[in-house]
């Protein structure tokens, strides 16, 4: 059987991950924070609570030679605070990419490796739909981080390791915590069905994003393990874009709710372009795979996740 290494397990992205693999057979150790008492445990074979910018708890716990991959997840994901720590974000993201790799090298040990970079590196003026190909100009210092990983990843590539990239576009699905679009929004919406008394607060919804289902990006990772080429970079998208208010007013038709919509400054970004969208032909090229869920699937899975929650 195979045995993969999940950094960032107990995240959004990481939970759907772990059940994906663990799904097809394969052992997963995974690896990030503590559980709290309302998370949900991912379903890894062995989990550890490991901070992987201690490099020599991760060397006394990881023995990298009885792992065949790496699908790299942990990390700083959300945009907007970014931009009031870039120093954190950059040194975190890069960070962490590289004590994983120098203790695989410190142990002899090159398993494959998946590093999951970001769609948002793309420049906002390049051709629609955005490939591989695409010219790349990183808007926000997360986006920066997300492209120092890739750069250490070619690097890792000249060292002996078999690396693969990721460019994830937004993706979102039930288990998706605060600080993203679908999340804050349902919130919302489910207190004001409660309350009648606070207006929604939005930030820009006029951009428009392509957004996959997370469960469709967990399968994406698990294929790309398999039969990604190393040196490669591979977009996971769904290839068509929806704005804002769309993905509001799906929720409000799933709760069945009209409240009052208020835009909220503290929400808009320094940088936001007006719509992004990108093209997962390579991907399917390789691997076969196809965004299966669709979006009005995805959002009353998201409602019903944050119905519980805010019980």
């Amino acid at each position: 059987m195979q045995k993969v290494l999940v950094t960032g397990a107990n995240g959004f992205v990481g939970n759907h991950v772990v059940k994906e693999l663990v799904d097809h057979g394969i052992h997963v150790l995974g690896v990030g924070g503590p559980i709290s008492p309302n998370d949900q445990t991912p379903p890894a074979d062995d989990y550890y609570v490991l901070d992987l910018m201690d490099r020599k708890s991760l060397e006394k716990t990881i023995n990298f030679k009885d792992i065949s991959g790496v699908i790299h997840l942990a990390g700083l994901a959300a945009i907007g605070p970014s931009f009031d720590d870039p120093l954190h974000y950059i040194t975190t993201n890069v960070g962490l990419e590289v004590n994983l790799f120098e203790t695989a090298l410190a142990q002899k040990a090159y398993p494959r490796f998946l590093i999951i970079s970001s769609g948002g590196l793309y420049d906002s003026t390049a051709k629609l739909p955005l490939t591989e190909t695409s010219a790349v100009s990183p808007s926000s210092p997360y986006a920066v981080s997300k492209l120092g990983q890739e750069q250490l990843a070619l690097y890792y590539g000249l060292r002996g390791f078999e690396c693969i990239i990721a460019r994830p576009f937004n993706h979102i699905g039930p288990g998706q915590g605060l600080g993203f679009l679908a999340p804050d929004l349902t919130k919302q919406i489910l207190e004001f069905t409660k309350r009648n008394d606070k207006p929604v607060l939005v930030g820009n919804l006029d951009a428009k994003r392509d957004y996959t289902d997370v469960r469709d990006v967990a399968r994406a990772y698990r294929l790309l393990l398999e039969k990604g080429l190393p040196g490669e970079i591979y977009n996971v998208c769904s290839g068509t874009a929806h704005s804002g208010h769309e993905i509001l007013a799906d929720i409000l038709t799933v709760v069945g709710t009209k409240p009052v919509i208020k835009q909220d400054s503290t929400k808009m970004r320094p940088s936001d372009n007006s719509i992004i969208y990108g093209s997962y032909q390579k991907l399917t090229k390789k691997t076969g795979w196809r965004p299966e869920i669709l979006l009005e699937k995805t959002l009353d899975d998201v409602v019903d996740d944050w119905r519980a929650r805010v019980k």
